[in-house]
């Protein structure tokens, strides 16, 4: 048995090569943190960009109760030129029938999604369309 020992090793590649593992990590870190704010805006947590205007003229609304845990009122909106339009954001027991006898009979603007809009504006086919937010139509001067 042996009580030799083992040669001893240079401390300066070692202490370098820690360093340059530590910046790395930093570095990596930062990156990541940096991103995390990216990633909810691509996930839907900021404006959605895939939204447009397009325009129905409204003819009834009415409020109902779902069976959804997550939007248990909607508005059902009825429209001359448009699918039955569906609005959730915000409706609770209190406010939904308020809020749908809001509705004229008259042209709004809805916030849909763009794939549902044709390349003249208009709605595409569709039986219920969810629209995101809505505002009477600018009136048109003839």
């Amino acid at each position: 048995m042996s009580h030799a020992q083992p040669p001893a090793r240079s401390a300066v590649p070692k202490t370098f090569g820690r360093r340059v593992l530590q910046i790395v990590f930093v570095v990596l870190f930062l990156w990541l943190a940096a991103q995390l704010p990216l990633s909810f805006v691509s996930m839907g947590a900021g404006n959605p960009t895939d939204l447009r205007w397009a325009a129905c003229h409204v003819t009834d609304a009415t409020a109902e109760r779902t069976n959804d845990d997550e939007h248990p009122w909607r508005i059902v909106i009825d429209s001359e030129d448009c699918p039955t339009l569906v609005y959730t954001d915000g409706l609770t027991e209190d406010n939904a029938d308020e809020l749908a006898g809001t509705f004229e009979q008259a042209p709004y603007e809805v916030r849909v999604h763009e794939s549902a809009i044709d390349l003249d504006g208009g709605i595409r086919y569709a039986q219920e369309l969810k629209i995101h937010s809505y505002r009477p139509a600018p009136e048109i001067a003839d």
